[in-house]
């Protein structure tokens, strides 16, 4: 459910929404955030959400794009594949918060020690595929970063695979005809210092 803005409010831009993500993520490095995420706060946007974003983002646990960008219940639709992995669900999901939310950015956010895309390289480095099912499908589905990555950097393949899935999947997402409404951007979550970095 969507709250309906009135004549005198506008959406803020996809560069407006970007800026208030990274002042949300400097309060969060500085360790002054505004928004606590506790009950009252969830009751408060119980009834209806007006989300500035979507941020689509890996699995792991350790990133939290609410907590890192200080942003409050409501306000981020967060997709989550292993390794960002732009499947269909994902994509329908985030064409869902285009179309029906109205959300003008979209940040795919990779992260460092990321174990999806260390399986992608692991796999890609010692050719066969890994097990059988889905998970074949997620490593296959990481092998152009992964093989890239050892071609280019083998010395750091799985940093050099990551930022290069983000840039594949930006690039996918901004091919997408239902996403055009969006301004989609890559950028990458350090675990150790909480900075997120745009990623070219």
């Amino acid at each position: 459910m969507s709250i309906k803005l009135s004549a005198e409010e506008t959406r803020p831009s996809a560069t407006e929404v970007l800026r208030m993500l990274q002042e949300g993520n400097r309060r969060f490095v500085a360790g002054t955030p505004e928004h606590g995420h506790d009950v009252a706060a969830a009751r408060r946007h119980a009834n209806s959400q007006n989300p500035i974003a979507a941020v689509f983002t890996c699995i792991d646990s350790r990133v939290t794009a609410e907590a890192l960008f200080d942003q409050d219940f409501g306000q981020l639709i967060v997709v989550r594949t292993a390794g960002h992995v732009p499947d269909r669900a994902a994509i329908g999901s985030l064409e869902f918060a285009v179309a029906k939310l109205d959300v003008p950015l979209i940040v795919v956010l990779g992260h460092g020690n990321c174990g999806a895309i260390t399986l992608g390289v692991d796999a890609a480095r010692d050719a066969p595929a890994y097990g059988s099912g889905s998970m074949s499908y997620l490593v296959g589905s990481l092998y152009r970063s992964s093989a890239q990555a050892l071609r280019e950097d083998p010395q750091n393949p799985y940093e050099a695979a990551m930022r290069l899935q983000v840039i594949h999947t930006v690039s996918e997402l901004r091919a997408a005809k239902a996403l055009k409404a969006a301004y989609v951007v890559g950028a990458r979550y350090d675990l150790e210092s909480g900075l997120v970095r745009i990623v070219d």
